[in-house]
């Protein structure tokens, strides 16, 4: 948050937790929580808390809040807070629940718990001294989640196009250790964004969709039918300028569309992506279970237990990897990957 509105100054610092999940519909449900004590003499109490947090939950477009605090929250304050769409609990009811749903051998794996919060703050250091590298770090961890998926995955393809000149094959460092990281996130928030585009394509004839993908992938900070009207006017003043100027009749077809908004190259290649992707049987899924896979693989350097594997997933393993090498096609028809990337984004 404060790295998204900077310079401005901000007292939300972070967010305690963002989280996605997706409906039965493939809508993309978006929930923000916070954990305080609220026991000291001058802390906010529960009902502030969950009152500030409906307001943030307006500031980031969440779907829902969560609300998570030392002291419990009574009866009147959770009923309260539940109809300005905050879940209000005490710490005693996160504790049962992980007793339940987190067991220790499972607790910290993948992008979750002691060793990814310890990696990630490493992949920042390491990224500190290479301007670039630390523009890509704090894109995937702030500006990212302010984006639709249009852009997000317009911005997350360009970012992996860019981090391949920094990889170097054989060499395993610090910095290696740091690409690592950025391509196991990037990755991530990557097939998010696909899944979320794909089913947004349900609900629009297929006749209808390379239209809607073609317009939406030409965007800007500019909507595209502003972008050609803009384009348009271009055309009309290039004409008579190059009338004016003697220009011949192949010039002036040339110069027209100069400045139309125009799709990227890989446009057909993710039309097909999501085509093949809809019709999948562990779409859901396939997001929590590539975050697992990328950061267990290529940070940690290690195999997925299949106990972590099945808690993300409902559905069969090969499916779910079938999909993924499904994304993997796709992206070698937009930018290079590294060797050690495509294997366990494939295996």
């Amino acid at each position: 948050m404060e790295r998204h509105f900077h310079p401005e100054p901000l007292l939300v610092t972070d967010l305690d937790l963002l989280a996605y999940q997706f409906s039965p519909q493939m809508e993309l449900i978006k929930t923000i929580g916070e954990a305080k004590s609220s026991t000291g003499k001058t802390a906010p109490k529960p009902l502030d808390r969950a009152i500030w947090l409906a307001g943030l939950m307006k500031l980031v477009y969440a779907d829902r809040a969560s609300l998570v605090t030392a002291l419990v929250p009574s009866t009147r304050v959770r009923d309260t807070a539940r109809s300005i769409g905050v879940h209000a609990i005490g710490i005693d009811e996160i504790t049962r629940w992980e007793a339940v749903w987190l067991p220790s051998s499972i607790a910290d794996c993948g992008s979750h718990g002691p060793t990814a919060f310890l990696e990630a703050e490493l992949a920042r250091n390491r990224c500190k001294a290479e301007p670039e590298l630390e523009r890509v770090y704090w894109f995937l961890r702030s500006e990212v989640w302010f984006l639709d998926p249009w852009q997000a995955t317009k911005r997350i393809i360009g970012a992996l196009d860019r981090l391949h000149s920094w990889w170097t094959p054989g060499i395993e460092d610090g910095a290696t250790a740091g690409l690592r990281w950025l391509y196991a996130e990037a990755l991530s928030v990557l097939v998010l964004n696909l899944v979320a585009l794909t089913g947004r394509s349900w609900t629009i004839a297929s006749s209808e969709w390379p239209t809607i993908v073609n317009d939406r992938l030409s965007e800007g900070a500019v909507p595209t039918h502003y972008m050609r009207t803009l384009a348009d006017s271009f055309d009309k003043y290039l004409n008579r300028a190059l009338k004016e100027a003697g220009a011949d009749n192949r010039l002036l077809v040339e110069s027209m569309g100069a400045f139309r908004p125009s799709p990227p190259k890989w446009t057909q290649p993710f039309v097909e992506l999501v085509e093949r992707l809809s019709t999948s049987t562990c779409l859901i899924d396939l997001p929590r279970h590539t975050d697992l896979i990328m950061h267990e693989r290529l940070v940690k350097r290690q195999h997925a237990s299949i106990e972590a594997l099945e808690r993300v997933s409902r559905a069969g393993q090969d499916a779910l990897a079938r999909d993924r090498r499904q994304v993997a096609a796709f992206l070698r028809a937009c930018v290079k990957l590294p060797d050690a990337v495509l294997r366990a984004l494939t295996t």
